[in-house]
């Protein structure tokens, strides 16, 4: 498969059916739903990601003082973040039917951003984790909430959600003890 990167064609809010799937999973932590917009965009080898518009305007808005004062800027108003986009590729509209796992994986990462004190911090932590790290998606579940980085913590989520949901999951207390009470 190829590196090519799909630029986005199509935008909408995100669905009533859609939030409530994901509201199911992160109770009232995450943020209104008219902030949360779905496009047909995707990454690297058509795989879903997810951004705070507060990094669309960082790199539109780049001083010509360079990248790094332009990030250093645009972390900072990541603050005041406005709104999340979940990128999904062909599962544009289909993300409640057939892709329930990629809408609560991705909306892991807008709950990420929306209950740290900066919304961009989940974007660099992903980067650095998938780029550098490597294995940045597996996880060995009993550790603390906070040791993991956000693509295992979206993992937890996706996988205690795909494997039924259940109270007596050994991944539940994740998320009764961290995503339900905004602790990011």
């Amino acid at each position: 498969m190829g590196k090519n990167i799909q630029l986005p064609t199509r935008i909408r809010e995100m669905s009533a059916a859609e939030y409530a799937i994901v509201s199911g999973v992160c109770g009232d932590t995450l943020p209104y739903r008219f902030r949360i917009w779905i496009t047909d965009a995707a990454g690297v080898d058509g795989r879903a990601f997810t951004i705070p518009t507060s990094l669309i305007s960082t790199i539109l808005e780049m001083p010509e003082t360079g990248f790094f004062a332009g990030v250093a800027v645009g972390y900072v108003a990541s603050i005041v973040n406005l709104a999340y986009l979940i990128n999904v590729g062909t599962d544009y509209g289909t993300l409640a039917t057939s892709a329930p796992e990629v809408l609560v994986h991705e909306t892991t990462h807008v709950w990420q951003g929306k209950n740290s004190t900066f919304a961009l911090s989940y974007v660099f932590n992903s980067v650095y984790n998938q780029c550098v790290v490597g294995h940045a998606y597996k996880y060995t579940a009993g550790a603390a909430w906070k040791s993991y980085n956000v693509e295992q913590q979206a993992s937890i989520v996706e996988d205690w959600y795909t494997s039924g949901h259940s109270t007596t999951s050994p991944l539940y207390h994740y998320i009764t003890d961290n995503l339900r009470k905004g602790d990011a």
